[in-house]
């Protein structure tokens, strides 16, 4: 047997082994149980619901009452959000997934993960970078009065005086919504020339879709746009939003708007609206490889995909931006999970500056 043959059957047996120790992609009884656990959870961040898309593996604490959900792509491991259940387990967990992927012989990385817990994986070792920030909306201190709230309510008063209303239906299959739902989400895509994304986003799916709240634009009688919030205690998040070319312009400005004024009145706490991805990296005082690959994606790709715009959009409901990290062992591990998180979103950085330089 030559070397180079020995060396070929070794990377298939460190293959198999990755593959063998790998958890199957959740099923349904296994997302139940996770819906229950974040109910029943006292912390759980806003992008938890992500555990629901059923694309990704769950690992579970000991116990069984703390979970985390995630991904893999060749030797990386990536893990969506921080783990939701008990509080006093989630270290626990985090380190028995980076010690089971290392078993396997690949490696592990943690997605969107917040400050507090940022600073509990350093204890342990770990390295992490900004990769984004998400608006936190205070709905206490949310209103549409003053000055600097012109632009709502000229949103507002031209989408009423264009016939829209805003309705919200509370979790339930969609029944006959589905077909006028899916020429929303259709037309939306279409725009963008891309397919549905994954891992980090939601997706339109009827079964997905129906354990959701649905805020809907009706204009006359059609649905103009529309976006699912995930409840939970005294916080809202959303997920998907999406619209027509039919809808008036600012027809997302007033669904935002009654989203945040619907929230308020249902004595909701704060609104999560998402993350900015990439926003604020390059503004640190030095710059990592993280940062700039962030910054050369952002500045090159924004024609596509709209980071800035993004930004912008969410900055007019006056939210508090919360830092959103991505952690792994080494800065170079950082890196690699960063483009890994973009090939597991769909399309990857590759391919975000390919096109850049077609055009």
């Amino acid at each position: 047997m030559t070397e180079d043959t020995d060396r070929l059957n070794q990377r298939s047996r460190f293959r198999l082994r990755r593959k063998e120790a790998l958890p199957p992609i959740g099923r349904e009884a296994e997302i139940e149980r996770a819906v229950e656990i974040i109910k029943d959870a006292k912390v759980a961040r806003g992008d938890s619901f992500l555990a629901l898309t059923g694309d990704k593996r769950f690992m579970w604490s000991d116990s069984g009452h703390t979970f985390l959900v995630f991904a893999s792509t060749r030797r990386a491991w990536i893990a969506m959000g921080e783990p939701v259940g008990r509080e006093g387990e989630h270290l626990a967990l985090a380190l028995k997934f980076a010690s089971t992927a290392r078993r396997a012989r690949a490696w592990a990385a943690f997605f969107d993960v917040g400050r507090s817990f940022v600073t509990q994986l350093r204890d342990s070792g770990f390295h992490a970078e900004k990769t984004g920030e998400r608006a936190i909306v205070d709905l206490a201190a949310f209103t549409i009065s003053g000055k600097g709230k012109k632009d709502l309510r000229s949103a507002r008063n031209l989408a009423q005086k264009n016939n829209c209303r805003f309705e919200v239906r509370p979790p339930a299959a969609l029944g006959s919504l589905e077909m006028p739902l899916r020429r929303v989400s259709n037309a939306w895509l279409e725009r963008r020339g891309g397919s549905e994304k994954s891992f980090s986003l939601g997706r339109f799916d009827p079964d997905y879709l129906a354990r959701f709240t649905l805020t809907l634009v009706y204009r006359d009688e059609e649905i103009v746009a529309f976006s699912n919030v995930w409840t939970d205690n005294d916080f809202g998040t959303m997920d998907l939003m999406r619209y027509t070319d039919n809808e008036p312009g600012g027809g997302m400005d007033y669904l935002f708007t009654e989203l945040c004024l619907w929230a308020q009145s249902n004595s909701l706490r704060t609104l999560d609206l998402g993350l900015a991805p990439l926003s604020g990296l390059t503004q640190q005082e030095r710059p990592s490889t993280v940062a700039r690959l962030g910054g050369l994606v952002y500045a090159h790709a924004e024609r596509f995909y709209g980071f800035e715009g993004l930004r912008a959009f969410k900055d007019k409901f006056d939210p508090e931006w919360e830092p959103a990290y991505i952690v792994a062992r080494n800065p170079w591990r950082a890196a690699a999970a960063a483009v890994a998180v973009a090939s597991l979103t769909g399309g990857g950085v590759r391919k975000m500056l390919q096109q850049t330089r077609r055009t």
